[in-house]
């Protein structure tokens, strides 16, 4: 059985990471059944969260995982129903979704000490589980705020101020609206792999702290919160709220 290595749930979310809430769901939404367990960045091919493992074999990568699962068990969500272009705008919007919103996403939890506040005890209790010393878990997640703004600031978004950044957030909100508009789902009217991308950014955002005026907006944005709500109770309705 293939085996999610990921943080750990957080805010009534099946995981702290928006890139784990996207594979489980896929998985959930392909009707695959896998286990998961706490990951441990030092056994991650790429360091990174969530890999996975399938017998011998480890994956990297939230796409990576979901190509190497189509490839071993079929087009289960049925993406091959979509023409060219529907595959290009699926594409610019994942892209919407993992290289734009996510940036922002990360600002708003990591950059102030006090959005920072919110997520750092989920952090330690997850680096406790995984055996790190309680003694340590305070240094490493101040290192590890450090680098995440070093990271931001080197992407760019760090570089702005707090206000434009707000308004970048919201700008992206607008436009994951427009575009989903009365649709139940993204591409059409049955879920695609694109959701799952879309869902694992979007529920964090609207579900858990903390508050901010992106999170605002989305919260405005009564198809997005229904698109959220959608998928969490026909998915997720046998998890108990962490």
């Amino acid at each position: 059985m293939l085996t999610v290595y990921k943080f750990g749930p957080a805010f009534g979310l099946p995981d702290l990471g928006p890139f784990v809430i996207k594979v489980e769901t896929w998985l959930r939404m392909a009707g695959l059944p896998y286990r998961s367990e706490l990951g441990d960045f030092r056994k991650a091919p790429k360091g990174k969260i969530p890999y996975a493992a399938d017998g011998d074999r480890l994956i990297p990568d939230s796409s990576q995982i979901i190509d190497y699962l189509i490839e071993k068990h079929g087009d289960r969500l049925n993406d091959g129903r979509f023409g060219p272009k529907e595959r290009a705008l699926g594409l610019a919007l994942k892209s919407l979704f993992e290289a734009d919103l996510y940036f922002i996403f990360v600002y708003l939890r990591w950059w102030r000490d006090e959005d920072f506040a919110h997520v750092r005890p989920v952090i330690a209790q997850g680096m406790m589980a995984g055996g790190v010393p309680r003694f340590a878990v305070s240094p490493l997640l101040s290192f590890a705020q450090r680098q995440t703004r070093s990271m931001l600031k080197a992407q760019g978004i760090g570089r702005h101020t707090r206000e434009e950044v707000y308004a970048m957030g919201r700008s992206l909100v607008d436009a994951a609206s427009e575009l989903l508009g009365d649709k139940p789902y993204f591409m059409d009217d049955a879920p695609s792999t694109l959701d799952t991308t879309a869902y694992g950014m979007l529920a964090p955002l609207v579900f858990s702290p903390p508050e901010n005026p992106v999170k605002a907006r989305a919260l405005e944005k009564a198809n997005l919160v229904a698109f959220c709500e959608r998928i969490r109770d026909k998915y997720w309705a046998d998890e108990p709220a962490a």
